[in-house]
């Protein structure tokens, strides 16, 4: 309980209707149990009594530095969104990352095209 009183609990189906609805579900992502084939996965699941949070590389194997763990699933569902939302701005940041990369590479190239041949 909070001072402004009980705490809501975040649901499954809230979380899965979140991530549809950012457009977060364009990046893999399994919540449950099925997650042995999921490569460059996030994924939170039950383990040991407790919910487990954690990211699959391109081979799905877990990347132990990501594992997460909590005693409620509302914690666990939370900090879930939050790493599916994490995940979105890093792909933003490589995407324009790239593109001003692109950019300076053709007016590199440009600029090279532009110079007179050497004789």
């Amino acid at each position: 309980m909070t001072a402004e009183g009980p705490q809501r609990m975040t649901t499954l189906q809230e979380t899965v209707a979140t991530i549809e609805a950012e457009g977060l579900d364009r990046f893999a992502y399994v919540i449950g149990d099925d997650h042995a084939i999921s490569a460059d996965a996030l994924v939170l699941t039950r383990r040991d009594g407790v919910w487990t949070s954690f990211a699959t590389n391109e081979r799905a194997g877990v990347e132990e530095t990501s594992v997460r763990t909590y005693e409620e699933l509302s914690d666990a569902l939370d900090d879930f969104l939050r790493l599916m939302r994490l995940r979105a701005d890093e792909d933003a940041l490589m995407s324009r990352i790239r593109e001003k990369n692109r950019r300076a590479h053709e007016t590199w190239q440009a600029s090279r095209d532009d110079r007179p041949e050497k004789a």
